[in-house]
């Protein structure tokens, strides 16, 4: 994709050409978001030594968590970032006589208080799940089991018959974000990890995992808070599963845990 070539402020130009001129502007900033996470994942590669053609760091667990939580930083402005070219993008279509199609009125069972009349969320699923229960054993190698604690569409739905998997439409792509407080069987130094799993592996692009440090855990709480996105692949699988795996080998005990999903 070549520059655009903008001209000098005050310079005369029409409506369609100013017009032409901000949504070029919107691609170059969506190429220039696409750079920025790429580069987060070839960060994210490098610093667990999977990056091709490159050695392998010597990285402390400390380091692994703080590029972690700086990657899920920066996804989540980038994220605010698509929302904000996504409406600029359509004030710029309206503006330019494509006016979007009438939103249908708001569904029965809808969720917006007040009813939003129609607007863009009522057409997006969303799924609020919270922990069964509170103070439970999570044992290494073993999935999250949820409730539903809130529901909108029928894209993103809880599994009737195993309430740890998420069922998801792969033709779509997500926002999800968890919480979970939890604690340790002891105090001692070590590291774990939590991951989503996507069955079948291949229904969505790679998702890196959440590492924490468990120094002191049995002393005090810890909380793990991790964001990320959901792309879907070139050629979707008609159905998948998502669901939170524990890789640490004393095991946990959680407190609280909450995971939203979003369609977007």
């Amino acid at each position: 994709m070549s520059m655009p070539s903008f001209p000098p402020c005050g310079a005369d130009m029409t409506k369609d050409e100013a017009l032409t001129m901000i949504i070029a502007s919107i691609a170059m900033e969506e190429l220039a978001l696409s750079h920025i996470v790429n580069a987060e994942g070839e960060k994210i590669q490098y610093i667990l030594g999977t990056l091709p053609g490159s050695r392998r760091p010597c990285a402390s667990t400390q380091e692994i968590l703080a590029v972690n939580q700086s990657a899920a930083a920066l996804l989540d402005t980038v994220m605010q970032s698509q929302m904000l070219l996504k409406g600029k993008l359509e004030k710029a279509l309206e503006a330019g006589g494509r006016k979007p199609a009438p939103e249908p009125p708001c569904p029965p069972g809808c969720l917006c208080e007040p009813p939003c009349c129609g607007s863009f969320c009522c057409r997006k699923s969303v799924l609020q799940l919270a922990s069964q229960c509170e103070g439970f054993s999570w044992g290494n190698g073993y999935l999250l089991s949820w409730k539903c604690q809130g529901q909108r569409g029928s894209d993103i739905c809880l599994n009737e018959e195993n309430p740890a998997l998420v069922n998801l439409d792969p033709g779509k792509a997500y926002a999800l974000n968890y919480t979970i407080n939890v604690r340790g069987p002891y105090c001692g130094d070590g590291a774990g990890a939590v991951f989503v799993r996507l069955t079948p592996c291949d229904a969505f692009q790679e998702v890196l995992p959440l590492y924490f440090s468990v120094n002191c855990l049995g002393c005090a709480p810890l909380t793990l808070h991790y964001s990320g996105v959901l792309f879907p692949r070139i050629h979707p699988l008609p159905c998948a599963d998502l669901s939170l795996l524990l890789n640490y080998g004393g095991g946990l005990f959680v407190e609280q845990a909450l995971l939203n999903i979003y369609e977007i």
